[in-house]
Parts: structure tokens; sequence; C-alpha cells
């Protein structure tokens, strides 16, 4: 039955004067982890020097491994929230337990619910209290109506302000390291008008295909992209392989908006 699920309702929003809408892609790029002052100080000036708004980079990572890096912590999200007040720009960043919420939320514009805690309910609750922005990824397993329900677990606690991301689903490919689901973006966008985003980086693996597959999910409707970029991929502390350097990243970034201006949209 229609409007049984407050994302049904749910509308599609702004943040300081980044609207989401048809008409504008939003761009949100950054590293895949803060792992410095100096190294988020030059990827800043790239993202602002392109005119983009928002930045996002991981403090707080879940691993596969617990020996691979896992972020920088509390250190990363001041080092993150003060390179964006310097440059002007919005900082996205993944919170991964209930007791950090309220703080990351303090410092962080958008928090974002990674793929791996996607049904984690109790996070999901405590994220939908503070009202700040949240970036809900798809899990890997996850299906659409799933992805929505989880959505529904911070709609129903007054934030309104949830954005969806496509970051690929586990098939038996092996190519990518994910297969991205473009379908889901017409599919999400005819059931809700919450914000639709898609993220290649995750979705692939593989920069050589970022551009492409970015270019298909804004075909299909996506209201934004996540790309990651770093100074120095090759020796990146994690996802060295799906990260741009920053001049494969001014590439990018003009090809996009290319392809935006013959869709009749603007790249923010």
């Amino acid at each position: 039955m229609k409007g049984k699920f407050l994302y049904e309702s749910a509308g599609s929003f702004g943040i300081a004067d980044a609207e989401f809408s048809d008409k504008n892609v939003i761009l949100m790029a950054g590293p895949c982890s803060v792992e410095s002052a100096e190294q988020m100080e030059k990827v800043s000036k790239a993202i602002a020097g392109h005119g983009l708004k928002f930045m996002r980079g991981g403090a707080y990572k879940p691993r596969t491994s617990p020996y691979s890096f896992q972020g920088m912590g509390a250190e990363g999200i001041r080092i993150l929230e003060a390179t964006c007040r310097k440059s002007g720009l919005l900082s996205v960043s993944e919170v991964m337990d209930t007791r950090d919420v309220a703080e990351m939320a303090r410092h962080i514009d958008i928090l974002q619910i990674g793929a791996r805690s996607m049904q984690n309910f109790a996070l999901l609750k405590e994220a939908g209290k503070p009202g700040r922005p949240v970036l809900l990824k798809r899990g890997m397993s996850a299906t659409v109506e799933e992805l929505l329900m989880s959505a529904e677990y911070m709609l129903k606690e007054g934030n309104r302000k949830v954005i969806l991301c496509e970051r690929g689903i586990r098939t038996f490919g092996t190519e990518t390291r994910n297969t991205l689901d473009i379908s889901a973006v017409p599919i999400l966008k005819a059931k809700t008008q919450l914000p639709v985003i898609v993220d290649p980086s995750h979705g692939t693996g593989r920069k050589d295909l970022l551009l492409p597959m970015a270019k298909a999910a804004i075909a299909a409707g996506a209201n934004g992209i996540m790309a990651e970029v770093h100074p120095d991929p090759d020796n990146a502390k994690s996802d060295q392989n799906q990260q741009m350097n920053l001049d494969e990243f001014s590439s990018y970034v003009a090809g996009l908006r290319d392809f935006c201006k013959r869709l009749g949209k603007r790249l923010a």
C-alpha cells in the first residue's frame, strides 16, 4: 500500500548551497583514508580548485583483515574537519560505532554508514538522532528493498536527510571488485525522492573504469558520484588500485563536467 513507509514520501534536500536535484550532479571526492594533514591539504586544494564542495575521507576503516590499516580514528576526524574548514569544503566520513555518532556529528557534515554496517540497526537508529545528513551505502549482498528498510530506520528517528548510495554488490564476477548495479538507480528513484548517488570506486575497484561507470550512473539518473583521489595512490594505506592521482582526477572532473553539460546538468 502506497504511503506505508516514510521513504515513499521523503523528498530531496540540499546541504549548505549544494542542492540534490535532477539538474545537479554532486561529486564527493577524496582519499579512501585520512593519512596525514599534508595529504588532505593537497587533495582539498584539488577539489576546491575544481569548484566542488564535498570532501570524503575515512578515519574509521572497516577492513576485512584485522591487520590492515584501520584508520587514524579521532585524529583523522580532527584532520578532516580542520582541512575542510580551511578550504571551505563539506566533510563526509564513515561512522562505525554507536558510541561515536554524537561526537562525529559535531565535527563532520555528512555521516556515512558503510556497506558492512548497513544492517547494524542500533547504529542506524543512533545515526538518525543528531539530524546530520547521512549517506547510507548499500550492503554488498543487500537487495534494494533492504537498503530502503535501513534508510527507514533513520527516517523513523526523524532524520529526513538520508542519501542512498549504490556501491556495488557481490556476484560471481571477478573482473571487478564488485558488480556495480546501475539498474538500482532508476529503481530507487521510482520508489523514493531521496537523493541517490553511485560509488564506482568501490563498485569496480579499478580507476580505469571510474569515468565510464560514473557516466552510466549519471545517465541513469544518479544525483551524485563518489570518487577516490590520493596524491600518491601507489603508496596509499588502503585501496591503491581504485584511487586516482591528482592529474587523473583533473581529467576525470573535466570528462564528467562535459558529459553533464551534454545532458543539461551541472557538476557541483
